[in-house]
């Protein structure tokens, strides 16, 4: 489906995902703890679940656990990652649904999702911030760059982009079997909504979806309050650490496709006009409908 086309048969969902972002943000942005209670008190008890410490609730300041001296506030509550895994299943997947009732099935489930993945997301990440510096201290690993703001950036980034990557190949992977098994492809003959492109270009959507979200909408607030301090930095690091994640999936998947190339090397190979040529069994499937 051409984008106009599709514009015009999904537009509506598309446009329910910008005002649900427009809304989120700007009802509980600068909210306080007890309007985001909703967030907050399942994300601590997941916390308090995975560490084993005790919080007690502080109106002024959020959930606070005295004994490793955590403050789990407002700005913890993982508003934006919400925002941010709403909108990437919702842009990249409705229009692969097929009708317009299953497409207001997803848009529904894209809310409901975000939401407990969000909990479940941002509970391991304050539970890395809270061991991983004590175990970098205990097995001697300091850097002298590495200041304890610098590594809360870097866990922070680590840990949300990787399990938006983690949740955007998921969902890619189940609507690609769906589709194949109901055989509904397009007049190009690829399933429709599928990527074009290999692994890694499939990846780069939602490391721009994140990347926008985290470093583009907040560079204009800070152009427009004229007040950019931190920011070259705090967006180096994010860069990089996007970087490092995009390159271990890369490494990852090589490894996988070299294992399963040594275990099963019929389902590897297909002959070609020179002989054998190296094909994965993604690309054999493609390779049969396409065919």
């Amino acid at each position: 489906m051409q984008t106009g086309g599709r514009i015009r048969e999904y537009g509506f969902f598309y446009l329910a995902g910008i005002l649900a972002a427009f809304w989120f943000k700007y009802s509980f942005g600068y909210a306080k703890s007890d309007e985001l209670l909703w967030l907050l008190t399942p994300v601590t008890r997941w916390v308090a679940c995975l560490s084993g410490l005790s919080f007690v609730y502080d109106q002024n300041a959020g959930y606070v656990c005295h004994s490793a001296r955590l403050v789990i506030a407002p700005s913890c509550s993982g508003l934006r990652f919400l925002i941010i895994s709403m909108e990437l299943l919702l842009f990249a997947f409705v229009h692969r649904t097929g009708s317009r009732r299953k497409s207001a099935v997803w848009t529904l489930f894209c809310f409901a999702a975000s939401y407990g993945y969000t909990i479940l997301v941002n509970g391991i990440r304050i539970t890395a911030s809270v061991y991983l510096p004590d175990r970098l201290e205990r097995a001697g690993i300091r850097l002298e760059w590495l200041t304890p703001g610098r590594l809360h950036t870097v866990i922070g980034a680590a840990v949300y982009f990787t399990a938006l990557l983690i949740l955007y190949r998921t969902w890619d992977g189940i609507l690609g079997r769906l589709q194949r098994k109901s055989n509904e492809v397009s007049a190009a003959g690829k399933t429709h909504g599928r990527a074009a492109g290999n692994y890694r270009h499939r990846n780069l959507l939602p490391a721009c979806w994140y990347l926008f979200f985290v470093l583009g909408i907040p560079f204009f607030g800070r152009v427009l309050k004229k007040d950019c301090r931190g920011y070259p930095e705090y967006a180096v690091i994010t860069v990089g650490v996007c970087l490092g994640v995009l390159t271990a999936a890369e490494s990852g998947r090589r490894l996988l496709r070299a294992l399963g190339a040594a275990l099963h090397p019929q389902a590897f190979r297909t002959p070609g006009a020179g002989g054998s040529s190296f094909q994965t069994p993604l690309a054999l499937n493609e390779r049969t409908q396409r065919y």
